[in-house]
């Protein structure tokens, strides 16, 4: 995958929106302040289409072990895109609301290129991931369109992640004779890096629009950035497989440092509110 696909995919997911929102609402001009009142209760479930930004691993801080990477080195890719789910309980000062949130992101494949020297112009790598968010987020609405409500809103909290299956395969390395030749079978050298569960600091921006359903349902369409903190495996062992120019196969466990890339999410979030 490109910038240019994951900015194709992205516009993509926008123009969804704008449809859904066309769907429910008449455009007019932007007229005054959104309602005011007394405070309410609000519970709400949700779903996003989920697109990440490109990730690129390099060497996370160093644990005593050896460096992964080294310089110049790193395996860039995509996560693809997915589906999250959340639920959250909500107060309502007038046109602030501020709630909790739990955010579920179902599990996501991984698909980059490594560029470790001599390793070929094919360095295929693979992973998956799964994340879970804990948000503090308030919002603020400040006009109307049609019959709906326009908004702005940000949180913080906490990313919980889980990295598993991550495995870097040279199908065509430089010297196809040398350490990374191929085995009698045509099996493939590959290398398996440690999976890994860990913590991040989490922020995320939003703007949308709310349209009633009935005097206590809203339905809220928004775009949602969100800033997940670091992933990236553990410190351990890598199990290098790699085969002997008489075909025998060699399997060798080396102690590594942890690996780190960034998390970045775009998304398209559809919630349905309840004002019991």
């Amino acid at each position: 995958m490109t910038h240019v696909d994951n900015r194709c995919r992205i516009a993509a997911l926008a123009g969804l929106l704008l449809g859904l929102g066309c769907l429910c609402v008449v455009p007019t001009a932007i007229t005054g302040q959104a309602p005011t009142g007394p405070g309410r209760i609000s519970v709400s479930v949700g779903v996003a289409a989920v697109l990440p930004a490109d990730v690129r691993f390099v060497d996370g801080e160093d644990a005593g072990e050896a460096a992964l990477y080294g310089d110049d080195q790193s395996d860039a890719g995509t996560l693809a895109a997915g589906l999250e789910y959340g639920l959250a309980a909500g107060y309502r000062f007038g046109a602030f609301r501020a709630q909790v949130e739990l955010t579920v992101t179902g599990r996501l494949a991984y698909e980059g290129q490594s560029n470790y020297v001599a390793g070929g112009p094919v360095q295929r790598t693979e992973a998956r991931m799964n994340a879970r968010r804990l948000l503090l987020s308030g919002f603020r609405e400040f006009g109307a369109l049609g019959g709906g409500r326009l908004w702005v809103g940000g949180g913080v909290g906490a990313n919980r992640y889980r990295l598993t299956d991550y495995i870097q395969r040279f199908p065509n390395p430089d010297d196809p004779s040398g350490r990374l030749r191929r085995g009698p079978a045509g099996e493939v050298p590959q290398t398996s890096l440690p999976a890994n569960t860990g913590y991040g600091f989490a922020w995320m921006l939003a703007a949308g629009l709310t349209v009633p359903l009935r005097a206590d349902v809203l339905l809220d369409f928004g775009y949602r950035y969100t800033d997940a903190g670091r992933i990236g495996t553990a410190t351990g062992d890598i199990e290098v497989v790699r085969y002997d120019e008489d075909g025998g196969r060699q399997l060798r466990r080396i102690p590594i440092n942890p690996t780190v890339a960034d998390l970045r999410l775009h998304s398209l979030t559809a919630t349905l509110r309840w004002l019991p």
